[in-house]
């Protein structure tokens, strides 16, 4: 049982993971007002920094402390930034506006090169006022030194962040789990990137300076001062002096001034006690593993006060119970939405068209029976679907945003339509050819509607053959539905999405036309 230690490797891991995960919400919570990000983003990686490194100072003290610390140099730069980024937002729309091939290439290129540099700007500046106590002018010249230093990572990075966010807009429904997993991967990464520059910036320097202790007083060497690149991160007082870190600004104030830390720390000493080997005491074999485990916590925190234990459990389980409880809860949902999906059968949609309670019933409930599936299995047939009063509207406003977003997306696994909306809305691009779910001989060609490419598609390599794409609802299955007598309707079929959803087609059209 040796991995519910608070200290073993697992459970570090996973208090460190925890760490991480709620020191990014407490980023995004502060940085709402937008004028605050540069001061939350440079306190998000000096509490991540340390955390990176093994220096348990917490997370949510420093992290306010920090922020408040370099709210008001962060800012200003902050404020630097947003002007290069409104520019070349600028520019951007001037090239859109003017069109991408009617842009002249070295001005695309330029824009490109310098939405690189100010991104690049932005995620390694504000590290470097976490770190160090610098001017703004040494800020920027140390970032810039940064970037060319570790520039390949930094786009690795770039790119890493890119397809978050296109897995965030693409996978909607699961946002905050992709959100929760890539920014905690981004920060780790960044951080590993940033202390190794920054630890072997403060090697140099430290060594640079034993080296000038040691040296009688005179000219240095020919060279000393190009010793290497990641040394001209300077602060002031000429090209030998290197950027000081900052005081530990968090941790030593917290262990002296605040009780909790306290508590934390006579928690831990209490601990590592109670875990040294005592040799008049015997080996504690009863019962398993895990009762054996829960005795020794108990001898743990047997001389703890309330507050204490409170402390020690917060320090040593709780981050690891929240990772958990989190792990099992994205299963759970992620086991959820595939199950869901694979209970619904088919999903049908109505354009001009309105079916009664009893057609719904008709449609779902009464299929399911006579179709055989279990328990559990859903229909889905909506009311009121699209509608449209004209042809205008087909062409100029929905044919390309309702109708493509519903069936493209697989919302809808067939489409009841009243005639004047089949000729305006059935193409080979949204609906399947139903020579592969009917037999054709059974029909008449009255009643099946056929799509003839236009000259322009034949022009631009359409297979020049008419797609079947809607069959005509007979006045028995109208009846049963609830539709309009009045009125001659049509059913369509979207792009199956799934290896069983044809079979689900072919039996709703047996059970829909009986023997046809």
């Amino acid at each position: 049982m040796n991995l519910l230690k608070p200290d073993s490797p697992p459970m570090q891991f996973l208090s460190t993971l925890a760490d991480i995960i709620i020191l990014n919400l407490l980023f995004v919570i502060c940085s709402i007002p937008v004028v605050t990000f540069g001061a939350a983003f440079s306190a998000k990686y000096y509490v991540a920094m340390k955390i990176m490194k093994g220096e348990d100072s917490g997370v949510i003290v420093p992290f306010f402390k920090a922020f408040k610390r370099n709210f008001r140099q962060a800012t200003v730069v902050w404020f630097i930034l947003i002007i290069g980024i409104a520019l070349i937002l600028l520019d951007w729309r001037w090239v859109i506006v003017s069109g991408w091939s009617t842009t002249p290439f070295f001005y695309k290129f330029g824009v490109i090169v310098m939405s690189v540099f100010v991104w690049l700007m932005t995620i390694t500046i504000f590290p470097l006022i976490a770190r160090y106590e610098m001017k703004i002018s040494e800020l920027f010249k140390g970032a810039l030194i940064l970037i060319i230093i570790r520039f390949i990572p930094l786009i690795l990075v770039t790119l890493f962040m890119i397809a978050s966010v296109i897995a965030c807009i693409w996978y909607s429904q699961w946002f905050p789990l992709i959100y929760v997993f890539c920014s905690t991967a981004i920060t780790y990464f960044l951080c590993r990137v940033f202390i190794k520059q920054f630890d072997k910036l403060e090697k140099n320097q430290s060594e640079k300076a034993q080296d000038a202790e040691g040296q009688s007083e005179g000219t240095p060497e020919e060279g000393e001062w190009d010793y290497k690149v990641d040394t001209a991160l300077e602060a002031d007082g000429g090209p030998d002096a290197a950027p000081q870190p900052a005081e530990d600004k968090v941790l030593s104030e917290d262990m002296d001034s605040t009780a909790l830390a306290k508590s934390k720390m006579e928690a831990k000493d209490l601990e590592e006690d109670l875990d040294k080997p005592r040799e008049d005491a015997e080996e504690d074999k009863s019962g398993n593993k895990l009762t054996r485990f829960i005795r020794q916590e108990k001898k743990n925190m047997r001389g703890l006060s309330s507050q204490q234990k409170v402390v020690y459990f917060v320090r040593h389980y709780l981050p690891a119970i929240l990772v958990v409880v989190l792990a099992i809860t994205a299963i759970a949902w992620y086991a959820s939405d595939i199950y869901k999906s694979k209970m619904n059968v088919v999903s049908g949609g109505l354009i001009n068209a309105a079916v009664s309670d009893e057609g719904r019933k008709y449609a779902t409930t009464d299929f399911l029976a006579w179709g055989g599936y279990g328990k559990g299995r859903t229909a889905e047939l909506l009311d009121t679907d699209l509608n449209f009063k004209n042809d205008l509207d087909y062409q100029e406003r929905y044919l390309d945003i309702a109708f493509r977003a519903s069936i493209l997306t697989g919302a809808y696994d067939y489409l009841i339509m009243r005639e004047d909306a089949v000729y305006n809305y059935s193409t080979p691009d949204y609906f399947q050819d139903l020579s592969e779910l009917l037999d054709i001989s059974k029909f008449s060609e009255s009643d099946l509607y056929y799509y003839e490419p236009t000259d322009k598609e034949k022009e631009n390599g359409a297979d020049d053959e008419r797609s079947l794409l809607a069959v005509k609802l007979t006045d028995e299955i109208k009846q049963n539905l609830g539709l309009s007598p009045d009125h001659t309707y049509y059913i369509a079929f979207a792009y199956p999405n799934a290896s069983d959803d044809f079979d689900n087609y072919t039996k709703f059209i047996e059970y829909l036309f009986g023997d046809k």
